[in-house]
């Protein structure tokens, strides 16, 4: 029998085997492992749900369902069921366990939706919609909302798990479970939860290499029993996977790393007006203004006249719970917005009630609070659905937007005289204990300062008035940044400890800190999120000024209760504002263009009132607290196209890394190494989408990219050849430069075959996305 030849595929029937791992024996591979990690991301990606969304019973209901579709896919493949079978089985136990928890009243067997369920939906939907534009994060979650969120999260678990389990596509899941992670800081803007991005990540990248262990799984399942003619190189393959896991989790400590130590510390892009980006076009009424005001460029919100001898304050929301940590925005009964929903304001005997109107236009506000002066006691002209909240006389929209809105209010003022309301004192009679709460470990310094500030006042009104004076006073500044700095950028009893010994702050420090100290004093106070009165423009419609009100000058304000007068409004915030002043009795009453009302019932509300010897108002209503004036436009864009630059640059780092190694490959192989050119052609497939197991011979691997439409077979000849002759000859060590050139030079001109065989979409990701990168 004649010696067998070394070099010839026959001699080696172990690396001729071309089978390769199908889909259902990778997934019966590592499928459980797989669906565990994907739960895990989805945990992961939906925690920062909780920001906006207050916790409870649905948190479990939406666990329990996510865990029964996984668990149903599971089962299901290890039956060895078609991909189509499992995904419906999968929406079928969702519909049936939605129904089961939230429509079971109208269900047959409280599980099987009937026409009675569907019919429900609208009307679910519409009061979901209205939960969540109406609420203030985090918005308590009720049935309509429940029922919609868990079934938003059971139909993303079976997209998913048909992404990453059935279509071996894990890098766009990530993607999807990233866009699920980002909408609580869409809804909600504040400083980035570092912890919840921590856990993202790595739980994005675990279920990324459990999709590739399971790929890895399989492959060494089909070729368990054979064994190499080279002992030493069954360890290859595990050598090869270890050493690229530790590269993979070098990079992605280092992408983790740079994304919470780096990015936090990059100027934030300044936003454009018109583009929903602006500073505040909308109203964030948890008093964290800070954001806002400290963004660079101006839009203008809305535009307001008046027969108001000053331009008034704009209230949108106000806030009474004080838990010492956060001031909660107050959510009262509402009733349908009519002309009689907001309710008379009273006034005691004596004290002059006058009424004026004001015209507001909505330009760059989305808010769900409609901006109005104070107090109203009716608009009109509003588009869509609104609802009023008597208590503390503001509107909310039902079914309805801001922009482009223009409305009519009328205000009743009380205009009480020096004397009336040094004589009225505060009450809390009909008011909540909320309106007077502190908390117990609250800070001494805030009630000793108070005592001491208004040691020689003689009744309630001067307290405060001291107050007033103290905080407008040249001992405080105000300050965008000194809060930042010093770390008490909030409005709790601490950030108001801080505030007290720093003496600088915005209005969010001066209103919590007014409100808490008039509380140690035994005055029920609250506070009020806003708009300043804008500033004049020079014209006037119908013999009204006209002022405009820019994001800049969103604000908040405290109000006291005062017996036979209502909520009076304080304005303690240094230069901002222009706080009125009081005529004596003795004093004549100046013609205003008001018309005085009369109403003799029990008080409710009031209108701005300041300090005896406050300055006298302006007729500019206040200075913008920040400007983009002179502003250089390159300057505005520069932080954009800096973003912009660094997107491109995170979307192009793949391509540059599977670009290198490539080069690399090929530098290689010009040297001599002819398997390194063979390495480059393997990648190069699986770049195209073609399944490259590591079973395969080169000849069998060859033969199939050889049937790609304008791959030159002789190319993929000579260079199987070469790769076999290196492997196997007799001197194989031995491989000079000239066939490596050569095998170099195939390698390069069968890639580019493949890319132009395929179609443009597959060519770009092949090209983006090279999958060496990102796979072991």
């Amino acid at each position: 029998m004649p010696p067998r030849d070394p070099t010839s595929p026959a001699a080696h029937p172990v690396t001729q085997t071309s089978r390769m791992p199908t889909r259902a024996q990778m997934t019966r591979g590592g499928d459980a492992l797989l669906s565990l990690a994907l739960l895990g991301a989805l945990v992961a990606a939906s925690l920062p749900l909780l920001r906006v969304l207050a916790g409870g019973l649905w948190v479990a209901t939406g666990l329990f369902v996510v865990c029964s579709i996984l668990a149903v896919g599971v089962v299901l493949r290890r039956l060895r069921a078609p991909a189509i079978v499992t995904t419906i089985a999968e929406l079928v136990v969702a519909v049936a366990l939605v129904t089961l928890f939230f429509f079971s009243g109208s269900a047959v067997l409280g599980i099987i939706p009937t026409p009675a369920t569907f019919a429900e939906l609208p009307t679910i939907a519409a009061a979901a919609s209205q939960q969540i534009v109406e609420g203030i994060a985090p918005v308590a979650v009720e049935r309509p909302l429940a029922a919609l969120v868990v079934s938003a999260v059971a139909a993303l678990a079976i997209l998913l798990d048909h992404t990453v389990v059935t279509a071996r596509m894990p890098l766009l899941a990530t993607v999807a479970l990233v866009a699920v992670w980002l909408i609580p800081a869409l809804a909600v803007p504040a400083r980035t939860d570092v912890a919840a991005f921590v856990v993202l990540a790595v739980s994005a990248l675990l279920l990324i290499r459990a999709e590739t262990r399971s790929r890895e799984r399989a492959t060494l399942h089909l070729a368990a029993g054979s064994v190499s003619d080279h002992p030493e190189d069954a360890g290859a393959p595990t050598r090869r996977s270890g050493a690229a896991a530790a590269v993979t989790a070098t990079v992605a400590v280092a992408a983790i790393l740079a994304a919470v130590v780096i990015t936090p510390e990059l100027p934030r892009p300044a936003p454009r007006a018109g583009v929903g980006t602006g500073p505040a076009t909308t109203i964030n009424a948890n008093l964290e203004l800070g954001d806002d005001l400290r963004r660079p460029v101006e839009v203008e919100v809305l535009s307001t006249r008046t027969n108001a001898p000053t331009m008034p304050y704009l209230r949108a929301a106000t806030l009474s719970q004080f838990d010492g940590d956060v001031w909660e925005p107050d959510r009262g009964d509402t009733v349908p917005l009519s002309p009689e929903a907001l309710g008379p304001v009273t006034a005691g005997p004596d004290i002059r009630v006058t009424e004026y109107l004001t015209t507001v236009t909505i330009d760059q506000l989305n808010s769900p609070w409609l901006p109005i002066p104070g107090p109203a006691v009716r608009v009109d002209d509003l588009a869509g659905s609104w609802e009023a909240m008597p208590a503390n006389r503001t509107v909310v929209a039902a079914d309805a937007a801001t922009p482009g809105q223009e409305y009519l209010t009328t205000t009743h003022v009380v205009r009480p005289t020096l004397e009336q309301i040094q004589a009225a004192g505060t009450t809390t009679e009909g008011l909540s204990d909320a309106l007077t709460a502190l908390p117990d470990d609250m800070p001494d310094v805030i009630a000793e300062t108070a005592s001491e500030i208004t040691a020689d006042a003689a009744n309630d009104y001067d307290r405060l008035a001291a107050l007033q004076r103290w905080f407008r006073s040249a001992a405080f500044s105000y300050s965008l940044d000194a809060p930042v700095s010093d770390g008490f950028d909030g409005s709790g009893v601490d950030a108001i400890a801080d505030f007290l010994d720093e003496r600088a702050g915005y209005c969010v420090h001066f209103a919590s800190a007014f409100a808490v100290m008039a509380r140690t004093l035994g005055m029920p106070s609250r506070i009020v999120i806003g708009y300043l009165p804008g500033t004049l423009t020079g014209a006037s419609v119908d013999d009204q000024s006209v002022a405009t009100v820019s994001s800049s000058q969103l604000h908040a304000w405290p109000e006291v209760n005062f017996a036979g007068i209502g909520w009076v409004q304080f304005e303690p915030t240094n230069s901002l504002g222009a706080p009125q002043t009081y005529t004596r009795s003795t004093q004549p009453v100046p013609a205003d263009g008001g018309q005085d009302v009369t109403e003799e019932t029990a008080p409710e509300e009031a209108a701005p009132l300041a300090p005896e010897d406050a300055p006298s108002p302006t007729p500019t209503a206040s200075a913008p607290a920040g400007t983009a004036a002179g502003e250089s436009p390159i300057a505005v864009a520069l932080p954009y196209a800096g973003v912009v630059v660094g997107v491109i640059v995170l979307l192009l780092i793949p391509a540059l890394v599977g670009a290198f190694r490539r080069r690399l490959q090929l530098a290689a192989a010009g040297r001599g190494d002819v398997l390194a050119a063979w390495r480059f052609v393997r990648e190069s497939a699986r770049d195209i989408g073609e399944a490259v197991p590591a079973s395969e011979s080169p000849r069998a691997l060859g033969a199939r990219l050889a049937a790609y439409a304008g791959v030159p077979e002789d190319r993929v000849e000579s260079l199987v050849g070469a790769v076999e002759r290196a492997s196997f000859g007799r001197h194989a060590d031995r491989v000079g430069r000239a066939p490596g050139r050569a095998a170099a030079s195939d390698a390069r001109a069968i890639r580019a075959a493949l890319l132009a065989s395929v179609s443009s979409p597959r060519r770009t990701t092949a090209v983006l996305l090279p999958r060496a990168v990102f796979t072991a």
